[in-house]
């Protein structure tokens, strides 16, 4: 064998050993713990129970005499006044929970709608006016008010005063809505 074949066998056997002795150099290392935990989510819940009940009975109050219960399908004549109170408990849970509180836009379909007038109204937090709530109301009662008045036509036509004719009209249903804000 040749002096520079033996040259050149002796050079890569001296790389290979230095190439895998790299991997044995150390460097330094250190590590710390970040501690863990239990994540929750809060929630937000508008409940009934035995303080705050959900919705009454239509109350009907003619100026006439006290308020009377109201059943569904009894004839109303024009300056009748309907109202019917409210009341949920509101269920926070979270830190920096803030909620915006509203009620739906009141609809009527039927002959007798346009001459009755319909507002839900009266929102209230802990008995206060109220368009929003935070954790710190938890347990407090969320209050609304609907109110239904028999406006008067001023028609000389009787428009609502015809025997033959079933004229009435149907209130669909109002949602009151509590919706989660963060800024």
């Amino acid at each position: 064998m040749k002096k520079s074949t033996k040259g050149a066998l002796a050079a890569a056997a001296a790389a290979a050993l230095l190439v895998g002795g790299a991997g044995t150099l150390a460097f330094w290392t250190d590590d710390e713990s970040v501690p863990g935990g239990t994540i929750d989510a809060g929630h937000l819940d508008l409940t009934t129970d035995v303080t705050n009940t959900g919705c009454g009975d239509w109350e009907l109050d003619s100026g006439e005499q006290a308020p009377v219960t109201w059943n569904d399908g009894d004839p109303l004549v024009p300056g009748d006044v309907l109202t019917m109170d409210c009341a949920f408990t509101i269920d926070a849970q979270g830190n920096h929970l803030r909620a915006t509180v509203a009620a739906s836009a009141p609809s009527l379909t039927g002959s007798l709608a346009a001459g009755l007038d319909i507002d839900a109204v009266g929102l209230t937090v802990g008995g206060s006016p109220a368009t929003e709530f935070t954790e710190a109301d938890d347990g407090s009662a969320l209050g609304v008010s609907v109110t239904v008045t028999f406006t008067d036509p001023g028609t000389a036509d009787n428009t609502y005063n015809d025997p033959d004719t079933d004229i009435s009209a149907v209130l669909d249903d109002i949602t009151v809505t509590a919706t989660q804000v963060h800024s």
